[in-house]
């Protein structure tokens, strides 16, 4: 085994490549899972992210390509042949680079997965490495949250977005709160609201309570849940909101079975500004730019 920073790539195999370059995964006939090259997201900031823990164990080439195959051959049919394969080779030294490739190169980028993912990592029956994935997901947002990328690119918004959903099913699905400490979705959406950030805030929000659901202490009526869905009614009745924003909001009342005419909106956002000319989670009052007559 060698040692390497988080973001080095060793010499790539099909497999790796496909994993490291973003290729998403569809079922087969047999319902494993194979790999297509339909979808390429850029993971720059996501391995950045990951320089933070400094250096770690890397695996050999031979045993990250038979890593990799399993993760990529796993199905509901051979899970737990698959998990009792992969846990011969992943020992606890190559934990954080497993860590790494299942949040910044599986979760970021597969969400159509993530159920399988979760049933290959609970086969493992390996607490400490779930509680390891849960921090490491909760820096990788930390990271896209603070990048100014997110206001204009729609790849590192889509990431951001599969990483909230990752993170609701690891811990709100399973009755686990997420620490304010961690992510703080109220602060979040009020610092978007001034920031011009709600444009990736809000579906990632809309993802991670997605999860409130499967819940039996954050459905509704958890106090939490709704002082949430309070705000994002008050920001929906806003004048002026972009409709794809709108449209976030109405998909998780949606899912989560609430009428929004159900839900109070909060009383919060007079107390914030926002830029009202270059915030452009807003639509443009075209009258407003109309010079007045001489």
């Amino acid at each position: 085994a060698s040692r390497a920073s988080p973001a080095a790539t060793p010499a790539a195999s099909p497999l790796r490549k496909a994993a490291a370059g973003g290729g998403t995964k569809a079922a087969d006939s047999g319902g494993a899972a194979v790999v297509s090259f339909a979808t390429s997201l850029n993971l720059d900031t996501l391995m950045q992210a990951e320089s933070s823990v400094g250096t770690f164990p890397v695996p050999d080439s031979g045993t990250q390509d038979k890593i990799h195959f399993l993760v990529n051959n796993v199905s509901v049919h051979n899970m737990a042949q698959k998990a009792a394969q992969l846990a011969q080779h992943l020992t606890a030294e190559y934990h954080q680079w497993f860590l790494q490739y299942m949040v910044a190169k599986r979760s970021s980028i597969e969400p159509n997965f993530h159920a399988l993912y979760l049933q290959l990592l609970d086969e493992l029956k390996q607490d400490k490495l779930m509680r390891m994935i849960v921090k490491a997901t909760v820096r990788n947002i930390q990271v896209l949250l603070q990048s100014e990328k997110i206001k204009t690119n729609s790849g590192e918004r889509s990431l951001l977005k599969n990483l909230g959903s990752w993170l609701g099913q690891l811990t709100i699905a399973r009755n686990r709160p997420v620490l304010q400490r961690d992510i703080d979705p109220k602060a979040l959406i009020l610092e978007a609201y001034e920031k011009g950030k709600m444009i990736a805030v809000i579906p990632f929000v809309g993802k991670m309570l997605e999860a409130c659901k499967a819940s039996k202490v954050f459905r509704p009526p958890n106090p939490w849940l709704m002082a949430l869905l309070g705000l994002l009614m008050e920001m929906y009745n806003e004048k002026d909101l972009k409709l794809n924003l709108k449209f976030e909001v109405e998909m998780l009342f949606k899912h989560l079975n609430i009428a929004k005419e159900d839900v109070p909106p909060s009383k919060l956002l007079h107390k914030y500004q926002r830029d009202r000319t270059s915030n452009s989670d807003w639509a443009v009052d075209k009258a407003s730019l109309i010079p007045p007559a001489a």
